[in-house]
């Protein structure tokens, strides 16, 4: 005999009650899924409530609050409502704050008969600061760490359901932030001027979350930072969760690399460090974000005044326009910082900071894999070659670069000034890459020729005015090339030997790389 499933779906339910699932895999849910359980895990000061159960399927297990929903029930309605039944509370005390997923589990050892579960609804939901109580099917209730480890009293004697520890996971526990210290966002952080300038910030007793999609790489999160988030900042949830309690923002988060990465990948840059850009604005200006730093670039400078290495010109920030900067990086940082000061001028109580960086280098950067700039790969050359010095291009083309440590000290300085124009941020000294390599090999005590390759060039000659950043702070970089890139060739020569003594064949380091194309991948 053929069975008729079971629908809820009722023409007043059209869509989430809280706008959590999206509408067409909520009336999906409603129209096809024959029986649905929804479950709520409460969540407060980062920890989750379990109840044990006392009666199967899954006794003796701490499980979640919730159940089977009835015909013609909103999906959020069952989860509160069963909540509420099993705690014994009113059901206004409960607030769901997330959707956290669709999930299938089977009991085989229940009481209505194998697999009776067929679908899971759950939410991370908050309750008001009452006592709970349990209901005929729970024996207790208990607190348990959202990173799923176990009190004290049931270490060796319990362990959670593997459903439970999935969920545990999927939590996103509430931002817990000192209200004694200004608290700033690094985005970015795990990268080279992040880092750094998470360290100088954390030091001086701010207090100083860190984002970026990948985990540091050269320090430990507790060196830059009092809080660590790996998020995509391309998504504006994670955004928003981000900037919520912070007072400043420094936005460094960048897809980028050296002439190698950005000249082989306009179309990945473009897209992933626009949303960026666009997002985190946004979501400072909805938490009501003080102060607000946008990183940009040297390359917003139009290239027919850098085509020229012969009669290389100090750039002024007035140059950056009429506008044809270089490459889609160019691009998209002049549109950064048009957009940033709009924001500012139209909500004037988020005040926007910005600097153009010009090559900015130092230790605890990337030295290897193709996205390294041309002083730490000159570095990694020095330290690794054996016959030969790579330069792309015929090596007179010039730079000026900053050290990391006049870079972080401008930063600060910019963020904390009156001004709310770009300003460059960069040494004057400026140097060909064939004087530059010579200089590098002087420190290393090598004296190679030079072999010059077809590879990206860049703009023939770059270098940076510093005016304006005089005029306005009093203050401009001058730490020397020569003293900066002493210390950086040491901290790179020490990376090459490590590996070296790892056994890895560090040859290859005295070749230039360029990293093919790459498409932007969306992490949900």
């Amino acid at each position: 005999m053929e069975k008729n499933p079971l629908h809820y779906k009722d023409e007043n339910i059209l869509k989430s009650s809280a706008g959590m699932i999206p509408t067409d895999l909520y009336r999906s849910i409603l129209d096809n899924v024959p029986l649905i359980c929804v479950d709520l895990i409460i969540v407060k000061d980062n920890k989750a409530f379990l109840t044990k159960r006392k009666n199967k399927p899954s006794k003796d297990i701490y499980w979640m609050q919730g159940g089977r929903m009835l015909k013609n029930e909103g999906i959020e309605a069952c989860g509160i409502r069963k909540a509420a039944l099993e705690l014994n509370i009113p059901e206004d005390k409960i607030k769901i704050t997330k959707y956290l997923g669709t999930f299938s589990t089977e009991f085989n050892d229940s009481e209505q008969g194998a697999s009776s579960h067929t679908v899971n609804i759950t939410f991370q939901a908050e309750v008001e600061d009452i006592p709970l109580g349990f209901d005929l099917d729970h024996s207790d209730g208990q607190w348990f760490d959202i990173n799923g480890t176990l009190p004290i009293e049931l270490e060796g004697v319990y362990t959670h359901h593997p459903y439970i520890a999935e969920i545990l996971k999927l939590i996103e526990p509430k931002r817990i932030l000192k209200n004694d210290k200004i608290k700033v966002l690094i985005t970015g952080a795990s990268g080279f001027i992040g880092s750094h300038l998470g360290k100088r910030l954390k030091r001086e007793g701010y207090y100083v979350i860190g984002a970026d999609w990948i985990s540091p790489e050269f320090m430990q999160p507790g060196e830059f930072c009092h809080e660590f988030l790996r998020i995509d900042l391309r998504n504006m949830k994670n955004c928003l969760k981000a900037c919520e309690g912070v007072d400043w923002v420094f936005n460094l988060a960048a897809d980028m690399g050296g002439m190698g990465f950005i000249q082989s990948n306009h179309s990945r840059i473009g897209y992933n460090n626009t949303m960026i850009s666009l997002n985190m604005l946004e979501a400072a200006r909805h938490h009501n974000v003080k102060r607000y730093f946008y990183s940009s670039s040297a390359c917003v400078y139009p290239l027919h005044v850098q085509d020229n290495s012969e009669h290389t010109i100090g750039l002024k920030e007035e140059d950056a326009w009429p506008a044809y900067p270089q490459d889609i990086y160019g691009l998209e940082k002049l549109y950064g910082e048009e957009i940033a000061m709009k924001y500012s001028e139209e909500f004037p109580q988020m005040q926007v900071r910005i600097a153009r960086f010009h090559g900015i280098y130092g230790e605890c950067g990337t030295w290897k894999g193709g996205r390294e700039k041309v002083p730490a790969a000159f570095c990694r050359k020095a330290a690794a070659s054996e016959s030969v010095f790579e330069i792309w291009g015929d090596g007179e083309q010039k730079r000026s670069f900053c050290y990391i440590n006049d870079c972080v000290e401008g930063v600060i300085r910019i963020m904390k000034s009156d001004y709310n124009k770009p300003l460059n941020l960069g040494s004057e000294e400026m140097i060909s890459m064939n004087d530059f390599a010579r200089l590098v090999m002087e420190i290393a005590d090598r004296s190679l020729p030079l072999k010059h390759i077809a590879g990206p060039e860049g703009v023939r000659g770059r270098n940076s005015d510093n005016s304006l950043i005089e005029e306005v702070l009093g203050w401009k970089p001058s730490i020397s090339l020569s003293v900066g890139i002493e210390k950086t060739y040491r901290w790179v020569k020490e990376q090459v030997e490590a590996e070296k003594h790892t056994g890895i064949n560090t040859s290859a380091y005295s070749e230039s790389t360029i990293v093919a194309t790459e498409a932007s991948n969306i992490n949900d």
